[in-house]
């Protein structure tokens, strides 16, 4: 019945692999559980992550180099022996008991459309308040991505996120995540709009998992930063779908200031203050402050 794929990097997967075994076993069903390693670089980790292959019912794939995100969330696809493939990232948390059971019900009540489908169980942040060093992160995933599926259900292709998915594995005859992304920032939301050009139905249910990969405040500027590069640089070679673009907060700021003539002037001001903003925040987690770096990021990459 069901295939869970676990895509992993430098993280400790095993109380999720755990959790996830106990969860499947008392329901009864036929069920896998793929890890792949994206090459994570400590060795310790890695070892100690491989123990799972004793469990009878994981597989471990460890890569020799890193593939990226995208690549390696296709090849556990194409690794699955189920027709329902429920993806789950390596630095998820068990929020609540019935998890596996809630999206086994899913499955046995939509089985008989045999329609391809998606379904999105969402991601939610833990209550305790992160140190200082690592709290924009904790902040951004509280503002942005925990929401209810009601909300979500409002614009379900947009903010697209597989942290928390379940498909049919024929989904992946009509879309796969583009490797084009080889690095993180947007190959997500880009799948997601792929879904919703090819009519592939998705719908939200609050399944949440909890997010536990929380970068620090550097390193989460970092990441957005190379983000936006991949960004820009789909701009500029025209493959963003109409779609896609209106839905993007971030480019649609850099449209709205192209329309009126301000891409220069708001480039400059904000070249101007980079310096603070990325002060303000990696030391203050401030949220409009990395709003800001981003855009002053595009402006500049498609001014470039």
């Amino acid at each position: 019945m069901l295939s869970i794929l676990v895509p992993a990097y430098n993280f400790d997967v095993q109380p999720l692999v755990h959790d996830l075994l106990h969860q499947a076993r008392q329901l009864n069903i036929p069920f896998e559980i793929i890890v792949e390693d994206d090459a994570t670089p400590d060795k310790r980790l890695c070892a100690e992550n491989h123990t799972l292959v004793m469990e009878p019912e994981v597989t471990y794939i460890q890569n020799i180099e890193n593939i990226g995100r995208a690549k390696t969330r296709n090849h556990l696809a194409n690794a699955a022996h189920y027709p329902y493939l429920l993806f789950i990232d390596g630095d998820a948390g068990m929020k609540q008991s019935d998890y596996i059971s809630q999206y086994v019900q899913y499955i046995r009540f939509h089985q008989h459309a045999d329609v391809p489908f998606v379904v999105l169980g969402g991601v939610a942040y833990r209550e305790m308040v992160p140190d200082s060093p690592s709290r924009l992160r904790w902040k951004y995933g509280i503002a942005r991505e925990q929401k209810t599926a009601a909300v979500r259900n409002l614009t379900p292709y947009r903010s697209f996120t597989p942290f928390n998915m379940l498909a049919t594995k024929s989904v992946f005859d009509k879309v796969s995540f583009d490797e084009w992304f080889t690095s993180y920032g947007y190959e997500d939301t880009f799948f997601g709009d792929q879904l919703r050009q090819k009519g592939v139905i998705v719908s939200h249910i609050d399944n949440e998992l909890y997010h536990d990969g929380i970068d620090t405040n550097e390193e989460y500027v970092g990441k957005m930063m190379g983000a936006i590069d991949n960004l820009s640089q789909l701009y500029k070679d025209n493959k963003l779908p109409v779609g896609f673009v209106d839905d993007n907060r971030l480019l649609q700021a850099y449209l709205r200031c192209k329309k009126l003539y301000m891409v220069g002037v708001v480039g400059f001001l904000l070249r101007l203050i980079r310096h603070p903003l990325k002060w303000c925040a990696v030391r203050l987690s401030s949220i409009t402050a990395l709003d800001l770096l981003k855009l002053e990021r595009l402006i500049a990459a498609l001014r470039g």
